[in-house]
């Protein structure tokens, strides 16, 4: 089924005779007394600028290298301790699904549904496969298996051998949607992803047998765009339990042993989460900064300050919660209250994608094709 995506919240709403978000600018950036200053540690130019074209092609780190993609095709390795380049090499075709790494390979996606796999240590092709549509998120690999998801509503388990096709889950999709999908996750053997109808689904690694399904929000309204509810957000599996979230829905959390509903609150959302091991943070669609109990998902803080500034997924690192915004700035937030921490501007472009934390630095992609390693030191 030929699917209409929409290219962003921001236009989708205008061309609906305006709406709040639309209607509010920017919220300024306010004052504030840094209890930590930033120290850039490296900054190297990974491909082409994307600011145009709006994908949010995020980075890989296996605890070593970093892994990253443009959307020309370029693909490159690099030292996460000094940014020093490992390997680059080119696919030929603009990349749209960003990228992935695991099983010894580095998988990229292309916008006619193209799944390229390269050599971990240097970069050659080893093989190439073909689904049925764009391929805007990340792959996962585990055991041996590429879950790939297609803007069309399906997952798509691949041979990390030689890319030959083992199983398609399929679902119907309606017909309205965000331009975009969440990426898959696997748990152990279970592949967990979400789609535009408003669902979440527990799908089998080894044969793309669907375990269970569950709907996060339930469509709402008087016509197709009021009733979009699609969950572009990534699951996130914390012990026993499952979050998710959606764009004019909910977030819920989920006993993944019974299937039991713990808690769930209304909230908007379509950029990402991230926890620590107490809270979930969230940034919703107006831009705000939100924290949930992670037990009983009370409302823990709600940063407002950024008001519309079009934030990326908060990342939590070294005991603070990070985000970048549509001027390229990173705000570093207080866990326990939000309280600005400290910023830094790593330039001038968008950050869209959630930036990569490890230890006390965090790894900072921008739309203009730069990638900054940030620390976090005392005044």
């Amino acid at each position: 089924m030929k699917r209409l995506m929409l290219v962003s919240v921001f236009s989708l709403l205008a061309g609906c005779g305006g709406s709040k978000i639309e209607r509010e600018p920017p919220a300024p950036l306010t004052d504030f007394t840094a209890e930590r200053k930033v120290q850039e540690v490296w900054s190297v130019d990974i491909g082409a600028n994307a600011v145009k074209s709006g994908l949010k092609l995020s980075v890989y780190f296996d605890g070593t290298a970093i892994y990253v993609s443009d959307r020309r095709g370029r693909v490159s390795a690099y030292a996460a301790d000094k940014g020093r380049e490992l390997w680059v090499t080119r696919v030929g075709q603009p990349v749209t699904g960003a990228t992935a790494a695991g099983d010894g390979l580095v998988v990229v996606a292309t916008n006619k549904g193209h799944v390229i796999a390269l050599d971990r240590n240097n970069g050659k092709q080893l093989w190439e496969s073909v689904v049925s549509s764009e391929i805007l998120a990340p792959a996962a690999i585990r055991a041996n298996v590429v879950v790939v998801q297609s803007i069309d509503g399906k997952v798509v388990g691949l041979s990390a051998a030689d890319g030959k096709k083992l199983w398609v889950y399929e679902r119907l999709e309606p017909a309205l949607s965000l331009r975009g999908t969440a990426a898959p996750v696997i748990v152990g053997d279970v592949v967990l992803t979400g789609f535009a109808s408003g669902k979440i689904a527990g799908i089998q690694l080894k044969d793309g047998k669907l375990l269970w399904e569950l709907a996060v929000s339930q469509p709402r309204g008087r016509n197709e765009i009021e009733r979009m509810v699609d969950v572009d957000v990534s699951p996130l599996a914390i012990g026993s339990v499952l979050y998710a979230a959606s764009y004019q829905g909910k977030i819920i959390a989920v006993d993944m042993q019974s299937g039991r509903i713990l808690w769930s609150r209304d909230v908007s959302t379509y950029s990402g989460m991230d926890a620590d091991n107490k809270n979930i943070y969230l940034t919703d669609d107006h831009g705000d900064v939100v924290a949930f109990d992670q037990r009983t998902g009370a409302s823990v803080w709600k940063q407002g300050q950024l008001h519309v500034r079009n934030l990326n997924a908060p990342r939590y690192t070294d005991g603070f919660v990070a985000v970048g915004d549509f001027e390229g700035y990173v705000h570093w937030l207080a866990r326990e209250d939000g309280h600005f921490v400290a910023r830094y501007r790593v330039g001038r472009a968008p950050i869209l994608t959630q930036s990569i934390a490890s230890g006390n630095m965090l790894y900072v992609n921008d739309q203009s094709g730069t990638l900054t390693a940030l620390r976090l030191e005392m005044n």
